[in-house]
């Protein structure tokens, strides 16, 4: 893993500010691991994340579904819930990898996962006093070298700019 950065997020609408403004560092292709506790806001980064993209689907969560694909005026995007997926068998049984290149992917408790891709974008949801969470950057490969770069200069110092 690469450095890490942080941003704190104050709110629901925060967290969606957060995930609409770096959207547009992400391409198809892109796998972004989403971690934290449940109710972390894991399902609000999405949110956010796919109104940047101007998504022409609902977002809700795929904790039942396990996946759910939005259509979007620039690209597809993924998003996967592995929360019920307890092994590398039943991932590979959803049969989603052809998916993985053709799309922006979110996966959320995708960590357990993480080994079976080569470069990725994890963002780690902390709750912490007072329901402010904090949101932890961190890559794995060299891709999104330059992408942690332009989050740290969209959020200098951690907080919303």
């Amino acid at each position: 893993m690469s450095e890490e950065f942080k941003v704190v997020s104050e709110s629901e609408e925060d967290t969606r500010m957060i995930a609409k403004k770096i959207a547009r560092l992400f391409h198809p292709g892109d796998i972004i691991i989403l971690d934290g506790d449940l109710g972390a806001g894991k399902t609000y980064f999405v949110k956010g994340f796919t109104e940047n993209f101007n998504s022409y689907d609902l977002v809700s969560s795929p904790t039942f579904s396990i996946a759910n694909f939005y259509r979007t005026e620039v690209c597809e995007i993924l998003h996967i819930d592995l929360y019920r997926i307890s092994s590398i068998d039943e991932f590979n049984d959803l049969v989603l990898y052809d998916y993985f290149g053709q799309s922006i992917s979110l996966i959320e408790w995708g960590k357990k996962f993480a080994d079976l891709f080569e470069d990725y974008f994890l963002i780690s949801f902390e709750i912490n006093d007072n329901n402010i969470r904090t949101l932890t950057f961190t890559s794995q490969g060299d891709k999104f070298n330059s992408t942690m770069d332009k989050i740290k200069t969209l959020f200098k110092g951690g907080e919303l700019c």
